[in-house]
């Protein structure tokens, strides 16, 4: 192998030679001379307005992005509510909690989903539904 004094003699004595065979001023001069020829180049009409469009469409696609994380969706549906509501109030329950709460709440709730009437849930607004499922965390 070659030990790294024998590299660094080797590099110095190619570019050394490499710098000699070079003629900068004549490099220079035709590199200029190749420039003055070729004409500049102009963008056609199709490109400038192609580039425009992009932009906007661009823009309008990160604006809309931007709008609709920032303005919530207001929930028109039949029974439609925040999913935080439900999910605040239970984070805290441990799973013996849950479950108390579960068995109470298939007590008021019959075999087909449909809440019995002999309960008053369906008539209660979220603040008081808020607190019925307070009560029940104990």
């Amino acid at each position: 192998m070659i030990d790294d004094a024998k590299l660094e003699a080797l590099a110095k004595r190619l570019g050394t030679t490499a710098a000699e065979r070079l003629d900068v001023e004549k490099t220079t001069r035709e590199v200029l001379a190749g420039l003055r020829e070729a004409p500049p180049r102009r963008r056609t009409w199709i490109e400038v307005h192609a580039l425009r469009i992009a932009a906007a469409l661009v823009l309008l696609l990160g604006g809309s992005f931007v709008v609709t994380r920032l303005i919530p969706r207001g929930g028109t549906e039949i029974g439609s509510h925040p999913a935080h509501l439900v999910a605040d109030d239970l984070s805290d329950l441990t799973a013996d909690e849950l479950r108390a709460v579960l068995d109470q709440f298939d007590e008021m709730v019959d075999s087909t989903g449909v809440v019995s009437d002999s309960s008053d849930l369906r008539e209660l607004d979220a603040q008081e539904l808020r607190a019925v499922l307070r009560s029940l965390e104990g």
